[in-house]
């Protein structure tokens, strides 16, 4: 992300987090009318430069600010209120002249006054926590954020993720953990996408802890969420250790891998081709072949040229003897022949047709592998972009049991399904923006 996107979206979160600063006191008049006791004022020796730093503050005239700020500092005989004033007026100050050090002694100096408005604690201490962080001061993130859960204030979802990255730069993981899936759940609730920042977090919390399983999961929910080829392409690495896999497994989580753009190098297009011709689909081995080649991943010479000259012949083939066993298929009262005719359909990419024969071999007898069927249908309803039915197929060969590899592909193409859906209205509309700190104000 550019470095100044962050920086200002940093001072903005600063910013919405800084409580407006008085610098009178009210008049006794109002005071004895609400039956309240006067609050404290600014002695007379600050009065003039501090006035002037507010007129400064006012006009946005931030370095003229700084100075009477630092004038009203060099006055001797000051109250411990006073530094607690200046103090807060430089910490505004300072965030808008992004001089993030100056800021965070300022915050810090109002943290330790016996001066502290207790309508200001929360506030301080979450700038502290996100100025230290960015410092990489991580011990000072974290015990301002202790302080800031101890007060029992509410906890946004930035400082929990900030919390969450500071414990795991200080190796505490199972914090880390347990901050980032505040975050996430945060988020859930919401009904908004999870921080990526805190689903980072998690993963490697978890996989630091040897808690793999967790891991994979949280990978599933970084994939599905935002929809990184590479992350996909971890995923199903992953499922394809599964024990007890087949090539009727492998071939459906390469399927994945094309419809999520994971395919990334040589050899997953090689390996994918002899998966297909092994399970007698030429004419898919040459399509994702054709794919790689006009990707530039592969050519049709060297180790690759006979693998293609087998597709290609294999797929000729195929398409003399389509039609008719097409034909065969949609006349026979058994199954078997629709259900090898939807996986080639699938293979050529025309999955709608693949749709219509994976249906119809449902719906007669004698098939070798009605789950495998049903992934055909569920996969080329998906490529069509029918993901709510797709979703309803893939559970049912979930919800079947059987080999743990079949139930991954089907699980991992689900939530795939699951990740085009058209977000809710509160989760695609955009986060509102931080509202701007009001200005010092007599």
């Amino acid at each position: 992300m550019n470095k100044k996107i962050v920086r200002a979206a940093f001072a903005a979160a600063l910013l919405s987090a800084t409580a407006s600063v008085a610098l009178v006191a009210v008049p006794a008049a109002a005071a004895d009318k609400d039956k309240k006791p006067p609050e404290k004022a600014i002695s007379r020796a600050v009065t003039k430069p501090m006035f002037e730093a507010q007129k400064a503050v006012q006009a946005n005239d931030w370095p003229t600010a700084m100075a009477k700020l630092k004038e009203a500092q060099a006055v001797p005989e000051r109250t411990p209120f006073d530094d607690y004033k200046i103090n807060q007026f430089m910490a505004y100050a300072a965030v808008n002249l992004k001089d993030y050090p100056a800021a965070i002694a300022a915050y810090e100096a109002m943290a330790a006054s016996p001066e502290e408005d207790p309508v200001d604690k929360a506030g301080t201490r979450h700038n502290l926590v996100l100025l230290n962080y960015d410092a990489k001061d991580y011990a000072k993130t974290l015990k301002y954020g202790e302080q800031l859960v101890a007060l029992g204030a509410p906890v946004d979802m930035k400082i929990a993720v900030t919390l969450a990255q500071a414990y795991y730069f200080t190796n505490n993981y199972p914090n880390a953990e347990q901050w980032s899936k505040k975050a996430i759940d945060a988020a859930v609730a919401a009904n908004q996408p999870p921080d990526q920042g805190a689903l980072s977090v998690l993963l490697s919390a978890q996989a630091k802890q040897g808690k793999q399983a967790d891991a994979a999961s949280t990978l599933e929910m970084i994939a599905a969420n935002y929809g990184k080829a590479s992350d996909w392409s971890q995923l199903i690495d992953v499922a394809l250790g599964t024990p007890g896999i087949q090539n009727s497994d492998g071939i459906d989580l390469y399927r994945l891998r094309d419809a999520t753009g994971a395919m990334q190098d040589a050899d997953d297009y090689a390996l994918m081709a002899t998966i297909a011709l092994q399970l007698g689909y030429p004419g898919e081995a040459k399509t994702i072949l054709d794919q790689g080649i006009a990707a530039g991943r592969i050519t049709t010479t060297g180790k690759a040229a006979s693998q293609y000259k087998s597709a290609t012949a294999g797929a000729a083939s195929d398409d003399k003897t389509l039609p008719k066993f097409a034909k065969d298929a949609e006349t026979r009262k058994t199954g078997d022949y629709d259900e090898k005719l939807a996986e080639t359909y699938y293979g050529y990419k025309r999955y709608a047709e693949a749709e219509t024969a994976a249906r119809r071999a449902l719906s007669k007898t004698g098939l070798k592998d009605s789950l495998q069927t049903k992934m055909v249908l569920g996969m080329s309803l998906a490529r069509q972009e029918k993901y709510q039915d797709a979703i309803a197929v893939f559970k049912e060969v979930e919800d079947a049991g059987g080999r743990a590899a079949r139930g991954r592909a089907a699980h991992l193409w689900s939530s795939y399904c699951h990740s085009k859906l058209p977000k809710a209205t509160a989760a695609a509309a955009p986060a509102p923006a931080a509202q701007p700190a009001q200005q010092p104000q007599q």
